[in-house]
């Protein structure tokens, strides 16, 4: 979990400056293992999330005279108390493990994918979106490349042909021939939008994935990410995991 998060989810901005350093320090034992912070650190910390700056001596005796902390090994540190740092735990248990996805809509809008109450589209989606905010688009093309996947797959169970798709052991086949048979299936009916455009989508979780010398950049996907979201939306409907009134 990132600092800035924390201090939303604690809600710092309505605590005290004694209240701030309580919580501050808890999070960097939890979260960075630093059990220990002296007052020149956290200031700065306090100052960087957009509070104002501590007074350094001012600080340092409230800190002195409140029972949530104690000395630290070295000179001029301290750290929580144990009874302080168990009461903290037990209201923001976890912190450190935390599973959360923090993303915009940058590619998918998450909305949808949160129709269809499924957690592991929704995942893909959050994981798509931080993936691209965070400049790893080779990562954000697999991931397009596996929701894209996902999804032709519910398009053949919704009609029942699944087994269309699946060879002699009943695994399903490659991507490229998902593709191949849902543009042909009449069932399916894809739009001639979505037929032209859902192939460019593989082909580039494809170039990620195997081509040794090749990196995607921002604008491989910047330049199509409308015809993804279009895509990946009407998949949504002909899976039947939206419905059209939705």
């Amino acid at each position: 979990m990132k600092i800035e998060h924390f201090s939303k989810k604690a809600g710092l901005v309505e605590k005290t400056e004694l209240e701030k350093v309580a919580l501050l320090a808890y999070f960097l034992s939890e979260n960075k293992q630093e059990a220990e912070f002296t007052v020149k650190d956290v200031s700065s910390i306090i100052f960087a999330l957009g509070f104002a700056q501590p007074n350094h001596s001012r600080l340092k005796n409230k800190i002195i005279k409140s029972n949530a902390f104690v000395k630290g090994s070295k000179n001029d540190s301290f750290k929580l108390s144990i009874k302080r740092l168990n009461q903290l735990r037990e209201l923001y248990p976890d912190i450190n493990e935390s599973e959360d996805i923090v993303s915009d809509d940058s590619i998918i809008p998450e909305v949808l994918l949160q129709e269809t109450r499924r957690p592991y589209l929704i995942k893909l989606a959050q994981q798509i979106n931080a993936s691209y905010e965070h400049n790893l688009f080779d990562a954000c093309s697999l991931m397009m490349r596996r929701l894209l996947e996902v999804l032709l797959i519910h398009a053949f169970e919704n009609f029942n042909i699944e087994n269309d798709v699946k060879d002699s052991e009943g695994n399903y086949q490659n991507l490229k021939t998902l593709i191949n048979k849902a543009i042909s299936k009449p069932e399916i009916a894809l739009s001639n939008d979505v037929k032209k455009d859902v192939d460019k989508f593989r082909e580039l979780g494809n170039l990620s994935a195997h081509r040794v010398k090749y990196n995607c950049r921002r604008d491989d996907i910047r330049t199509s990410k409308l015809e993804y979201r279009a895509v990946i939306e009407e998949l949504l409907y002909v899976a039947g995991l939206i419905m059209p009134n939705s």
